[in-house]
């Protein structure tokens, strides 16, 4: 119970009306080999949760973890020394979070924001042509994972 109150559920489709008249809604892509991959969510003050959806027209590939092209809930871990991505295939905002619908999950790295937030951000950058980085800041802590296009067998760069 207490790991479901740390979670940061970003999640597709519905918005918290209230979040979402106090913080509007927010977006974050990049674009790899002219695929845009985006996050959507309300950035709630840092205390609260973050909404959002995690869409991909590509097959991608995290540390430990391949995410096959779609609508994903992307849910940050924020316990322990370590925050953790868990990548959910739920895309209903309106459900529970269920552990047993995540596709994987990934160990983020912690790291210092440039500043404190008052809300929580996702952002998105490109890092090389094929690759990304998503990074998480609320308040006054940060963590941040890459990702790239999953080329399969066929791909040299990584």
């Amino acid at each position: 119970m207490e790991m479901m109150k740390k979670c940061l559920p970003a999640c597709a489709g519905v918005l918290l009306s209230l979040s979402a008249a106090a913080y509007g809604q927010q977006m974050a892509s990049v674009t790899l080999d002219g695929k845009t991959i985006t996050i959507d969510y309300t950035a709630p003050a840092a205390n609260n949760r973050i909404i959002a959806s995690f869409h991909t027209p590509a097959d991608l590939a995290f540390k430990g973890l391949n995410v096959p092209k779609g609508l994903y809930t992307l849910c940050v871990f924020t316990d322990g020394p370590r925050w953790q991505l868990a990548v959910n295939k739920a895309a209903d905002q309106a459900a529970a979070y269920d552990p047993k619908q995540d596709l994987g999950r990934v160990p983020m790295l912690m790291i210092r924001p440039p500043e404190p937030l008052t809300a929580c951000k996702f952002t998105l950058a490109k890092i090389a042509p094929i690759a990304a980085e998503l990074k998480v800041v609320c308040s006054d802590k940060a963590a941040s994972t890459s990702f790239h296009l999953d080329r399969g067998a066929n791909d040299s760069q990584w």
